[in-house]
């Protein structure tokens, strides 16, 4: 399993917040895209970075994503 990425925890009820939009590209339409790009990959704990910890990046709400 390879670690992607850390992106903040698309369950959470404030997820739609931290998105980045494209231009031209709504909130929905972004929400749509990074549905699609997470559904074949695996969730779990974050990579720590340089910076944060494991533990600290899950405070901050985020999650590894994994393919």
């Amino acid at each position: 399993m390879n670690w992607l990425t850390n992106l903040y925890d698309p369950k959470r009820d404030d997820a739609r917040a931290c998105l980045i939009l494209f231009i031209d590209e709504t909130e929905q339409d972004a929400w749509e895209r990074q549905k699609a790009w997470l559904s074949d990959k695996i969730i779990g704990r974050p990579k720590a970075t340089d910076m944060y910890t494991v533990e600290q990046l899950e405070a901050m709400g985020l999650v590894g994503v994994y393919k």
